[in-house]
Parts: C-alpha cells; structure tokens; sequence
C-alpha cells in the first residue's frame, strides 16, 4: 500500500499557487520482504509532478520491472508533452502494454499527476482501474484504466468560485487529493493536524509562516505515521521513509 497526497493551495486567485507532494517509499508485496522505492517524481517539463500506488510492478516484454523505474523511463522520454491531460493519456496507452489484464483486475492502481497547464494555472489529473471504495479499501478494480480526468479545473476548482477565465474569480482556498491506504490519512492524518493546531496556539510553539514551514510539518505528518505503522501494524504497509517537494507560481 502507499500513502501519497498533492495539495493546491490557492493564495491570490491562480495568480499566487502554491502545489505541495509528498509519497512515502515502501512496496509491499505478499510473500516477498518490503523494498524501498520512490514513488514520487519531478515531471520538469511539465511543471509538475507524479505519484503512484498500488500495483509496483509493469511486465514489459514478459520481464518485471518496478514500476518506479519504467515510470522514470516513461517521464524522460515524453518530453515534448505541454499539457498534463496530454501526459495523462499518454500514460494510460503505455501502461496498457506492459500490465496484462489479469493483473490489473486484481491490483488496485492509481496515478496522481499535479502541475501547471499550458495557461499557467494548477490543475490535478487522476488516472486509476479503481471503480469506488468500501470505507477504507479500494473496489471495483477492473482490466484497464479508466480514461483520465482533471479533478480540480474541471470539477473542484469551479466549486471554489472558477469561471473558466479570471484567474482572480476562484477563492482562496485549495484542495487536497490523497490516496493509497486511507487508514493513515483518515485516522491519523487529520488528528495530527488537529494536535499540531493546537500546540501552535500556544506562544512558545512556531506557528506556520512560509512554504518550508509547511513541508516541515508534512514530513512530520508522515514520519509519525511511519512510526505508527512500523510499532503497531503487523505487516507495515507504509514508510521507507518520505519524499516532499512544491512548486510555486506566480503569474503577472
């Protein structure tokens, strides 16, 4: 399982985002010993960034490869994509090819692909084979990848006041995307957020001011989950440590 989250933070409309991504690194898999993996990466032409979780190997040609090293592969050789959406399908028609259908319908897997479009302005995509969830788990997986939609400019970002056009018509607030195993972010997530706002009330604790500020508590977040899970979960399924990096823009 995986614990992954993307965050858009909107400051000033869209002219003043702030995107935030953090992936914990174990793979897990029955019968095998945990590995460490990234499970975030940098899509720098893109002004944007993937995660995944889920189904950690593709069986290109019959071999098994980790998907964190085909999903490497994949980034450096599309470098001459400038949309997300565009990324997006390209993604889904590549990995049809190297995960057969069995495998699929029996492995939940998900992508989250978070950056700027062409306009500059911040958007989230999600691409997955999961067909809904039973409280915490993942259901109605199926053989191929559903097609990939834009979850924030063309849905949530119009709840926030978006227009289609001014960038300064969407309020400021923001959306969080998180996925992989819910325990972690339902249980445990908020509640520490919880715990971490209270304690900041008080004058001798440093409150939140700037954007590291805020990676800073977002590694803590996934270190104490890390933690929980490691001491008291019998098999963990999250940890290996955290990648956590943001992007921001600012638009004239």
């Amino acid at each position: 399982m995986s614990l992954i989250t993307n965050e858009i933070h909107v400051r000033n409309g869209f002219k003043n985002t702030v995107l935030v991504f953090a992936a914990d690194r174990l793979i897990t898999k029955p019968n095998r010993p945990p590995v460490v993996r990234p499970k975030l990466f940098k899509i720098p032409y893109l002004e944007a960034g993937i995660s995944y979780f889920g189904l950690a190997e593709v069986f290109p040609n019959g071999r098994t490869v980790y998907m964190s090293d085909w999903l490497q592969d994949f980034i450096n050789r599309q470098a001459g994509i400038r949309e997300l959406g565009e990324f997006a399908f390209k993604l889904r028609d590549a990995l049809h090819l190297v995960i057969p259908l069995k495998t699929l319908q029996a492995n939940a897997s998900g992508f989250h692909i978070c950056g700027y479009n062409s306009r500059g302005l911040p958007d989230f995509w999600y691409l997955s084979n999961i067909g809904g969830m039973d409280q915490y788990w993942h259901t109605g997986l199926m053989p191929r990848y559903e097609e990939p939609k834009s979850h924030f400019l063309e849905r949530d970002a119009r709840e926030l006041g978006w227009d289609g056009k001014d960038v300064s018509s969407v309020q400021n607030n923001g959306r969080i995307y998180r996925n992989g195993d819910f325990r972690g972010h339902v249980v445990a997530w908020d509640a520490l957020g919880q715990i971490l706002e209270g304690m900041q009330s008080f004058p001798d604790f440093k409150k939140q001011r700037t954007v590291e500020d805020y990676v800073t508590t977002v590694k803590f977040k996934f270190k104490v989950i890390e933690r929980i899970y490691k001491e008291f979960c019998r098999k963990p399924k999250v940890g290996g440590g955290v990648d956590v990096f943001t992007i921001t823009k600012i638009l004239p």
